[in-house]
């Protein structure tokens, strides 16, 4: 009752004033451009409400005429932020809990709305990078090449297949515009901590390019073998073949040694063990405008990343020199086709082809799915889109996906929305054919793990972009979810479909021009987990009646900036709640844990010195820090998570 109770307080809160806007058809983009947040006049943020975003419907759609929950971030609030790691970005989003294991540059996982760490689909310009099975280091992606990041929360399998079972992730690389400018940037810090990156960018009447790079390297937090270094190199180019055709590609490559000195217990005992991870996604994109009435894009996409552990015999820990690979690659088809059958009803539909591969144990799988989605409008207030998907796999048992959302304009500032829909995260290669070699037994038999959603909220748009509160209740129920157990009979797959749970929750998040230049914000997520089905196979993480592992009831985020053209400020604090988790032991017993709650400040301040010339290029200071204050705390049991990091340096941007 206390989340229908605020959202009524809400609905009271944000009565405006009437009147709808008419929607001008003059919006719809060409194939060969790309949706540009809406920026309100005399300030130096998006609004929200008119921001364009292709992930949610994969149409350029307004966030107004959606009926879901939808976050875009653009460059400039990337900017803002300072962060060069996108995971820092992503835990100031609503309703992510994001947990990295230990020192920079540990597995860094993503829990959204009370889901499991892999039933996030992250997409780099439309192409998927998680593993099979749908895990992804968030700790690999710097962003230093993002023109933005959209978010959808709730599950999206209706448009992206698998994986896409609480929220899609897609990564938006920059485009060149206008004459070549860039940055070149230096910085340095503790832990004995430097970075450098670049970028060079621009566009003619019909080309378009965006080169970026990244180096970072630290020595850790733990006093031996805790060091961490990485590269990228992010390029981007596009091509106005015609007035009506484009075409368009990008390229990512990571590179990365992280030295991890802990066992699995966290105590900080190896001296030289180490990871090496390299990923390569590329993509390009066809797209035609053939009439005023249908237009069509063929998207071929291709992700491969190696990944290794070495252990390194040092008589003390480990007794023999070993070395576990882990490599994956991912071939990737999409022809989507536009049809605008009525000025106020827009039909997607198409097929898409997947082939993922591992040589580790040369195993393979196809997926080929068809999508059709259907959006219709009622006199620029009243927005309905619906859509339903086949996928057909020829390791698992086939499935059908649907998703139908709401959004009714109450008044030109106030929105309410709801959708219903389902997603499905697909089983990983070692859950189908397991570990031989170490006596672990796969299951062929896995079915998809599900998740049915439902969502509701009430949005408000101060006039003038002064400000905006958003709220949504939401409900998941997941199940035929996958445990793990040695304690099966002999000869039994160690992998069973066997639980259910269910979270619901309530997402708060707003933010208010105080005076002139500077803003302030906040938003605040309640999750409520638990397990509804602990089957009959013992296994440990999932147990009836408890709470889901690593999913705090509270998180939350203040934050205050000052944005001009120039000088960028940011003060933000972050707070995490208590959750559970377990702590494992040196005899490979384990215990159930509550994990305490806490703060961390950070903060971000950019100074310019100088101009290199009147018109453009200008050198600046930037400073900034996060934990503030030391804050001592835990993501995973027995695992030291860092202290205090400052940074200071100059970028030269021209």
């Amino acid at each position: 009752m206390s989340i229908i109770s605020t959202c009524l307080l809400l609905t009271a809160f944000v009565a405006a004033n009437s009147g709808v806007e008419q929607r001008d058809v003059s919006e719809e983009e060409t194939p060969s451009s790309k949706a540009e947040a809406s920026v309100d006049p005399g300030t130096n943020i998006p609004n929200p409400h008119h921001e364009m975003t292709v992930t949610a419907t994969r149409t350029p759609t307004k966030v107004r005429e959606l009926g879901r929950s939808v976050t875009v971030i653009s460059a400039q609030e990337i900017e803002n932020l300072g962060s060069k790691d996108l995971s820092e970005v992503l835990k100031t989003v609503t309703g992510f809990n994001v947990v990295q294991a230990g020192s920079f540059g540990g597995q860094t996982s993503l829990f959204v709305r009370g889901g499991e760490s892999n039933f996030n689909l992250v997409l780099v310009d439309g192409v998927q990078v998680n593993q099979p099975g749908g895990g992804f280091d968030f700790s690999s992606l710097s962003t230093s090449n993002i023109d933005k990041i959209e978010i959808v929360r709730g599950p999206a399998s209706v448009l992206y297949g698998a994986n896409a079972a609480t929220s899609v992730i897609n990564i938006i690389t920059r485009k060149g515009q206008g004459n070549p400018s860039g940055h070149i940037e230096f910085q340095g810090g503790n832990h004995n901590s430097y970075l450098a990156s670049g970028a060079v960018r621009g566009s003619s009447d019909r080309f378009n390019f965006s080169l970026a790079g990244l180096y970072s390297d630290t020595d850790g937090i733990h006093e031996f073998n805790s060091q961490w270094a990485r590269g990228e190199l992010s390029l981007s180019a596009g091509w106005n073949l015609t007035d009506s055709s484009a075409l368009s590609g990008s390229l990512l490559y990571t590179d990365g040694k992280q030295n991890f000195p802990t066992d699995d217990t966290g105590a900080v005992v190896d001296p030289n063990d180490y990871r090496e991870t390299s990923q390569t996604v590329y993509s390009i994109r066809y797209e035609n405008r053939v009439t005023d009435l249908y237009d069509f894009s063929l998207l071929y996409g291709y992700t491969e990343q190696d990944s290794t552990i070495y252990t390194v015999r040092d008589d003390i820990v480990d007794f023999f020199d070993g070395a576990f690979p882990n490599h994956y690659d991912r071939h990737f088809f999409d022809w989507q086709n536009n049809v605008r059958i009525a000025e106020n009803n827009r039909l997607a539909a198409g097929v898409s082809y997947e082939r993922d591969a591992t040589k580790t144990d040369e195993m393979s799988r196809r997926s080929v799915g068809a999508y059709v989605q259907d959006q219709v409008s009622w006199n620029d207030r009243t927005f309905l889109t619906a859509g339903i998907r086949y996928d057909d796999n020829n390791r698992f048992e086939n499935f059908v996906t649907g998703n139908v959302d709401l959004a009714y304009l109450v008044t030109p500032n106030v929105k309410v929305r709801g959708s219903v829909g389902k997603g499905l995260r697909a089983p990983g290669f070692s859950e189908i054919f397991g570990f031989p070699g170490f006596g672990i037994t796969g299951n062929p038999g896995l079915k998809p793990e599900g998740n049915v959603a439902i969502e509701g909220g009430i949005d408000y748009y101060a006039a003038g972009g002064k400000g905006y509160l958003l709220s949504s209740i939401y409900s998941n129920h997941f199940k035929d979810l996958i445990e793990f157990s040695f304690l099966v009979p002999p000869g039994s797959p160690n992998y069973v479909n066997i639980e259910k749970a269910r979270s619901r929750g309530l997402e708060l998040e707003g933010s208010v021009n105080l005076i002139g230049k500077w803003w302030a914000g906040f938003n605040y997520t309640y999750t409520s987990t638990k397990v509804t089905d602990a089957g009959s196979v013992p296994g440990g993480n999932f147990v009836l009646g408890d709470r889901l592992l690593r999913r705090p009831a509270h998180l939350a985020m203040l934050n205050t900036d000052y944005r001009s053209s120039r000088l960028k400020a940011r003060v933000q604090a972050l707070f995490k709640g208590e959750r559970d988790d377990r702590q494992f032991f040196p005899d490979f017993s384990s215990t159930r844990i509550t994990l305490p709650a806490y703060w961390t400040v950070d903060f971000n301040v950019s100074i310019p010195l100088f101009r290199l010339s009147p018109d453009s290029g200008e050198v600046s200071l930037i400073f900034r820090g996060q934990n503030l204050f030391d804050t001592e705390y835990t993501e995973i049991a027995g695992f030291e998570s860092p202290g205090r990091t400052l940074w200071a340096g100059l970028i030269l941007s021209y």
